[in-house]
């Protein structure tokens, strides 16, 4: 039996890669709404896998 593997182009990242990125785009979020801009919603995936 084949091992499942990730897509190619893509990673894993770990509990402490992923508190530090969510702190930045926590940031990020909360100085987009300071100055009055909403988030852009966008499916990378689908665009991705055609």
């Amino acid at each position: 039996m084949q091992k499942p593997s990730i897509p190619k182009g893509t990673r894993d990242f770990s509990p402490e890669e992923m508190a530090k990125r969510n702190y930045i785009f926590n940031t990020i979020r909360e100085v987009y709404h300071l100055y009055g801009f909403s988030r852009l919603k966008h499916q990378l995936w689908r665009i991705y896998l055609r």
